[in-house]
């Protein structure tokens, strides 16, 4: 079953400054957006998503690939994410067809060149649903300097016949990020109760 994209939304912002303090290098955020056709509207609750697989995978491909252009090149994809809103006729189950399949991963993974796990959000809303799309390091999920979301608003979608499928991504972590890696507080907390465990016996 071939995609039908309708369009594709590319918005990216530069900051250069954050409390005052101006940054050594730029930090580009950007969001990518496929609004498709929802190839199952209409379709009923029984109906088979199995066509989600193939459909994943192209898009994953389309919009890493937007991404990549938008923030400088798949080196400059330091941390990403994905979401999805299906329009007011559709399933969420849609969404999930599309996005929670190895198919969109891998797809997005090969032009990226990343290995983590990629963080989602997915939902059904009207158009101009506010989609926001939760991102973490492109390799490691347990950085937190990278943890953020971002937002995108397509003002004419997602029509009740569409599914809108976003990437979201930044060339670095928060701007002066220092709360470290959660590995670290968890190393701490496995020290810590080793310790009291130590004190009570």
């Amino acid at each position: 079953m071939p995609v039908r994209i309708r369009n594709t939304i590319v918005h990216t912002e530069d900051l250069f400054e954050e409390e005052d303090r101006v940054l050594d290098t730029p930090w580009r955020t950007a969001v990518v957006a496929a609004v498709i056709e929802n190839p199952w509207y209409g379709t009923g609750t029984d109906a088979d998503l199995s066509a989600g697989l193939e459909i994943g995978e192209e898009l994953g491909v389309h919009l890493a690939e937007a991404l990549c252009a938008a923030l400088g090149g798949p080196d400059q994809v330091q941390a990403y994410g994905k979401a999805a809103v299906v329009g007011l006729g559709g399933e969420i189950e849609h969404t999930s067809a599309i996005i929670h399949t190895p198919r969109f991963g891998k797809g997005a993974r090969s032009v990226i060149g990343s290995t983590g796990l990629i963080y989602s959000t997915n939902s059904r809303g009207p158009a101009g649903a506010i989609i926001t799309v939760p991102i973490t390091h492109r390799d490691d999920d347990a950085l937190r300097d990278y943890y953020m979301s971002f937002d995108i608003v397509p003002a004419e979608s997602p029509a009740p016949d569409e599914i809108v499928i976003a990437l979201a991504g930044a060339t670095g972590p928060r701007p002066f990020a220092r709360l470290g890696s959660r590995a670290q507080d968890k190393a701490a907390m496995d020290a810590e109760a080793r310790l009291l465990e130590g004190v009570s016996q």
